[in-house]
C-alpha cells in the first residue's frame, strides 16, 4: 500500500488556506469561546475569545498583542458545564486588525481526547 502524505489527508471544511495549508486537523468555527490566558515569558494575564479550534491549535481575537513563539498557558471555557479546558501552547502568528489581534496558537500537545468537547461547541454554535 502506497504511503499517503500527511497533508493529503486533511479535511478543512470552509477554509479559505487554500493547498498550501499544512494543517493535520480541520478547524471547527466556535461562537466566542472566552479564553484566559497566561504569557509563561513574562508572567502576564489575559483574555480573548476563541474563534476557531482543532486539535493541534486555536484562532483567538485579544485586545493584548502577542507575539509569535510566546508560550502560553490557557484556559478555554465551553458552554458544556464542565470545568475550563486547560492547555499549553504557543503563538504562532499574531496580526492587528482594527483594535483587535488575531492571534494563531498552536498546542504543545495534539488534543485527540479534547476533541469531544470541540465538536460539540462547533455543533452548539450552529443550532
Amino acid at each position: 500500500m502506497a504511503k499517503a502524505k500527511r497533508n493529503e489527508l486533511e479535511i478543512v471544511p470552509g477554509d479559505p488556506s487554500g493547498p498550501d495549508d499544512k494543517r493535520t486537523f480541520c478547524r471547527f468555527l466556535v461562537e466566542k469561546v472566552p479564553i484566559q490566558f497566561k504569557d509563561l515569558k513574562i508572567g502576564t494575564r489575559g483574555e480573548g475569545a476563541c474563534k476557531d479550534i482543532s486539535g493541534g491549535g486555536a484562532r483567538m481575537d485579544s485586545i493584548r498583542e502577542l507575539r509569535p513563539r510566546t508560550p502560553l498557558e490557557m484556559w478555554f471555557d465551553f458552554p458544556d458545564g464542565f470545568e475550563p479546558m486547560h492547555l499549553l501552547g504557543r503563538v504562532v502568528w499574531s496580526k492587528a486588525e482594527g483594535p483587535l489581534w488575531r492571534i494563531g496558537i498552536s498546542f504543545d500537545r495534539q488534543r485527540l481526547m479534547s476533541m469531544a468537547r470541540i465538536l460539540k461547541a462547533s455543533q452548539a454554535g450552529e443550532g
